[in-house]
């Protein structure tokens, strides 16, 4: 009798070991499936550092250090309106150059980019250069493979700088071709894409605009929400001026 009972006592604590070992390999399991097996984004990612500055002839010093950063912020939201890349938003972008030291007014040479780029998990990494000389303006930007290091596509757009707007709208649509990717999807039964009846934001709406990113770069806040609402009073429909004011201080430009 007493060895059945230690038998029986032996069973016992085994079947609680076995027990103990499932329920803690329950445990351990994911709550939900794989990120793969959610349908992972798998979408290209694409970031755009602010244009470095080229040559220059007409404006003051301040307004290129604005145009550079608010041309390339333009660039990001005409890219993200394409639903076939991931763009990265420029907060994102300047967080990163702020953690790793890089953030500079000055232009940014092809190893900065490509480690911004990899810091991004960014597949493509775009890099520009403005010019103006007199209102004759230019922009040339380069499209990289991060993982390669190699310049894919080199692009160019240039005309007046009061059509600012549009060039960058041109610039956007290149680079979707260099980098293989489709155009804006629009419905069979829609439109063919056209401008407002008041047009695009004009010379000084964008002037307005990339100060307003300036300031706002600098921790001015005040000065920043100022020129976003000088872009809205230049061009009322100018929604990514407001979108910009209205995350930088809650209603300044609702």
């Amino acid at each position: 009798m007493k060895r059945l009972a230690l038998a029986t006592s032996a069973l016992a604590v085994t079947a609680l070991v076995y027990a103990a070992a499932a329920q803690a390999q329950q445990q351990q399991r994911p709550a939900n499936p794989p990120a793969a097996q959610q349908g992972q984004d798998t979408r290209p990612t694409i970031a755009i550092l602010d244009f470095d500055i080229g040559a220059t002839i007409g404006q003051d010093p301040d307004d290129y250090q604005a145009l550079r950063r608010g041309l390339a912020g333009m660039t990001i939201s005409e890219l993200a309106a394409n639903p076939a890349v991931r763009v990265v938003e420029r907060q994102q972008i300047q967080a990163i150059l702020q953690e790793q030291h890089m953030a500079t007014d000055g232009n940014v040479d092809q190893s900065t980019a490509l480690r911004v780029g990899r810091l991004l998990n960014a597949r493509y990494m775009v890099t520009g250069t403005l010019y103006d000389v007199r209102g004759n303006f230019r922009i040339d930007a380069r499209l990289f493979d991060v993982e390669t290091s190699q310049i894919l596509q080199t692009r160019r757009v240039n005309g007046r700088l009061e059509n600012v707007f549009d060039l960058v709208s041109q610039l956007a649509t290149q680079l979707m071709q260099a980098a293989n990717l489709p155009p804006l999807e629009r419905r069979a039964d829609a439109a063919p894409p056209a401008r407002p009846a008041t047009g695009a934001p004009t010379q000084n709406a964008v002037m307005a605009y990339s100060r307003a990113v300036l300031y706002a770069d600098r921790g001015d806040t005040q000065r920043a929400v100022e020129q976003y609402r000088r872009a809205l009073t230049a061009f009322p429909q100018y929604t990514q001026a407001r979108t910009e004011c209205n995350r930088l201080q809650a209603n300044a430009c609702s």
